[in-house]
């Protein structure tokens, strides 16, 4: 089964469109703990990589359910909870928010979860510090490539072999801020990049087109709606 874990707030016809693309979706519900923009984000309330979840005991509390269907659809995935304790107030809330690419991963190592610190070293992952506290959602990576408006994370990226494509801020939604992010705003499953709206109303549709196309990757906008940034997709 392909299972997709999403914002339970992603709209109807993205919901759809990836139903129609043969995923099951599982809603994440809102972490009450974190702030309302983001407090259901799946780049916010859990790490993934190499086969493994890490969230926290708290919010286990909270979606219980959720990791019992994990467990129930793809047993090989292992789960770790851990006794962090988030806030609404930053750092706190992006504890979990870490981005992986290749054997990196790139975080804030003064504030992300030391269990994602433990992570990586257990399983050979080079770990990149990063100013940038929400580095999943600033950041769309596809195999050894990236797309992103944040020119500190460009900067660390390209340092690091990353090919990046840097794009202008805004025109994606994340009430009540004034904008939200390309990583938060999309996913990719194999080799496709799906977009929460419509990606070619980017005023940098084309740069972000192509990046996408020379990668070998193929965009999908799963809606004819403003892009809106709901804290990316994990695909299990």
């Amino acid at each position: 089964m392909k299972l997709l874990i999403v914002d339970n707030r992603i709209s109807t016809k993205c919901e759809r469109a990836l139903e129609k693309e043969g995923f099951y979706l599982l809603k994440l519900p809102a972490d009450p703990s974190l702030g309302e923009a983001v407090a259901s984000h799946p780049d916010t309330v859990l790490f993934y990589a190499d086969g493994k979840i890490i969230s926290t005991a708290d919010y286990c509390d909270k979606a219980a359910y959720i990791f019992t269907d994990i467990r129930e659809f793809k047993p090989e995935i292992k789960i770790h909870f851990t006794d962090d304790h988030r806030s609404s107030l930053y750092p706190q809330d992006c504890i979990m928010n870490a981005l992986v690419i290749g054997k990196s991963i790139f975080c804030k190592t003064d504030s992300v979860s030391k269990s994602i610190i433990d992570f990586a070293e257990q399983r050979g992952y080079k770990i990149i510090h990063t100013n940038q506290g929400y580095p999943a959602c600033s950041v769309l990576s596809f195999g050894n490539n990236a797309i992103t408006a944040d020119t500190g994370m460009a900067d660390i990226l390209t340092n690091n072999g990353v090919c990046v494509t840097l794009i202008s801020q805004g025109s994606i939604s994340l009430p009540p801020h004034q904008y939200g992010f390309i990583g938060g705003a999309s996913g990719v499953v194999g080799n496709k990049i799906y977009f929460f709206g419509d990606i070619t109303k980017h005023p940098d549709y084309n740069i972000i087109y192509n990046s996408i196309i020379n990668a070998g990757y193929i965009p999908v906008s799963l809606s004819d709606e403003s892009l809106a940034d709901v804290g990316g997709l994990v695909a299990l």
